[in-house]
């Protein structure tokens, strides 16, 4: 099969696209014929060596899939070849075929085509833990959503409306802030001035939940302008800077800082292969497929490459001139 493999820790453009052997099927997997493959700023990081996790090489990147079932391991009785699915895997979606775990993998809802589904493993259960697990969301409240037109911002947006909140998005254009409208968010707001915006949109309140994939200077702002018994979750660093901040805020305000990491939840962490959060995950996939079939989901893919081009996928979403979802396609 062809893959995209990683030989040493480098960069995007130091990867090769090679004839490999298809990986190995254990009793508890499912073997796909990857149809999309999601591409993602952590994707990078990963390459690089960069990220919390890394992988043993030689590696093939790639950790959301959407495809065909082509075989299922001996223990596996949920899923049958032909069925359509997506799946979270440890790495291996840049690639023809791929095996994930049956307990990460999904049928897809219907109406939703391979590319929209990659959004479904990773990027829409990162929003809706955050929001739902982690931040205990509840209606009428303010959210406000930094980088509200990337994958996990515009899921973040459609979650929040979907349970009752009311949502501030915050977007670098015009155009991508209008998206983040047409996606439910009822106002939107560039970065400059950005304290002073949501104070005047909250009548000096703030937000009582803010979702933060960016850090840097935004986390520094957003401190600013969370409401008394706020929750500022962060969820990754898109600015590449950590943010330290002065925890005084958090006394002041009666306020809480809260990380997520959704890949707690399905086995990135040493020694954990995630089944203990099976029936929540699944729980969670659940809720998410009664929210796609009522519309209150609108999963978006807006590149959509073939697999010998992953580096202009990959750039596409390196140079944030791309909303919702990039994918490449390893059939095409």
């Amino acid at each position: 099969m062809r893959a995209v493999v990683c030989h040493e820790f480098a960069t995007i453009h130091d990867l090769v696209l090679e004839d490999i052997e298809p990986p190995a099927l254990a009793d508890d997997q499912v073997r796909i014929k990857v149809m999309a493959s999601g591409v993602s700023f952590a994707t990078g990081l990963i390459v690089a060596g960069k990220y919390q996790r890394k992988p043993p090489r030689p590696f093939v990147p790639g950790a959301e899939i959407a495809g065909e079932v082509i075989a299922v391991g001996a223990a596996v009785t949920r899923f049958n070849p032909g069925e359509r699915v997506f799946a979270g895997v440890d790495w291996g979606g840049w690639a023809e075929q791929a095996v994930a775990k049956d307990i990460f993998t999904h049928h897809i809802p219907d109406g939703l085509d391979f590319a929209q589904a990659t959004l479904l493993p990773l990027s829409y259960p990162t929003s809706y833990a955050a929001l739902n697990w982690k931040a205990n969301l509840r209606a009428n409240e303010t959210v406000l959503v930094h980088g509200s037109t990337g994958a996990v911002g515009l899921a973040a947006v459609e979650i929040a409306k979907a349970r009752g909140a009311r949502v501030i998005a915050t977007a670098s254009t015009p155009e991508k802030r209008q998206l983040a409208t047409d996606h439910g968010a009822d106002f939107t707001i560039g970065y400059e001035g950005l304290r002073e915006a949501v104070k005047e949109i909250t009548e000096g309140h703030g937000a009582d939940i803010i979702f933060d994939p960016i850090g840097g200077d935004v986390f520094m702002e957003s401190l600013r302008c969370t409401a008394r018994e706020g929750r500022l979750i962060t969820i990754g660093y898109a600015s590449g800077t950590i943010p330290e901040p002065p925890v005084n805020f958090l006394l002041v305000k009666n306020m809480s800082i809260i990380g997520l990491n959704y890949g707690t939840y399905v086995g990135w962490s040493p020694g954990d292969d995630g089944t203990a959060y099976a029936d929540d995950n699944a729980a969670l996939h659940e809720d998410m497929k009664l929210m796609i079939e009522a519309g209150k989901l609108r999963p978006t893919v807006t590149f959509r490459f073939p697999l010998d081009e992953f580096i202009a996928a990959y750039e596409a979403v390196e140079s944030r001139i791309s909303v919702g979802k990039v994918v490449v396609e390893p059939q095409v």
